[in-house]
């Protein structure tokens, strides 16, 4: 009988925001599958792992590179599902880790969907995703009331943020590092300045929080990084 997929999602950075459910498939799998970019690069999501659990099993790593080749991204899938598979079909568990929630922008999707089609049993095991940690973090309501909320996965990326930015009562930019001298512009413009938060690398011992958006585009931040806006008022 094959073995079981999980998706695991071990949160933003804070071990201790790892759920008790997640913490035990973890420590239940034969398996732990962790995403990298490269062989070379350290797993984030296994760090955030390894201040919870016990690491005693076997790690895979399946590397998953930053590009947009589309070629050299579906070989990179391919070989992903097939690792994955080799050790679910001896009958063995695999606990794949991601960072923030499995269902939000992940890498282990694809491979949950492709698994699943092929008849594996694949289960999601929610986490706390990076933009919910960082407005705990702030002390920052993302919705209240009627409230409408947009997430914007990669802020440098998106072609219709003035239409966001005019639709929504609370935006949520992601991965905002690269786009802060153009977003710094684009919220003055729109008097947003002072309704913004910077959050970088939320839950780790080398966050940043900053409400000074100058201050921040001249800074130079993680790829981690997160803007949260609240035409409320962040304060």
């Amino acid at each position: 009988m094959p073995g079981k997929l999980y998706g695991v999602g071990v949160g933003p950075g804070d071990p201790e925001l790892l759920t008790i459910k997640a913490k035990r498939i973890l420590e239940r799998a034969d398996f732990i599958a962790i995403p990298k970019t490269a062989a070379d690069k350290e797993s984030t999501a296994l760090s955030i792992v390894e201040g919870a659990v016990e690491i005693s099993k076997e790690v895979i790593e399946l590397i998953f590179p930053m590009s947009f080749d589309e070629k050299l991204l579906e070989e990179s899938w391919r070989n992903a599902v097939l690792q994955i598979k080799e050790k679910l079909d001896s009958g063995k568990d695999v606990a794949f880790v991601t960072l923030g929630d499995p269902t939000i922008y992940s890498t282990y999707i694809y491979i949950h969907k492709t698994l699943l089609d092929e008849g594996y049993e694949c289960e999601i095991v929610p986490g706390i995703t990076s933009f919910c940690a960082s407005a705990a973090r702030v002390g920052v309501s993302l919705g209240e009331n009627k409230e409408t909320i947009a997430i914007v996965p990669s802020a440098y990326e998106c072609e219709n943020l003035d239409n966001i930015l005019d639709s929504f009562d609370n935006i949520v930019l992601m991965k905002v590092s690269r786009s802060l001298p153009k977003l710094k512009d684009i919220l003055k413009q729109k008097g947003l300045w002072e309704k913004a938060v910077i959050i970088s690398k939320c839950g780790f011992e080398d966050e940043v929080i900053e409400f000074d958006i100058e201050k921040a585009a001249e800074s130079k931040l993680s790829y981690f990084t997160t803007m949260i806006i609240k035409k409320g008022g962040i304060k």
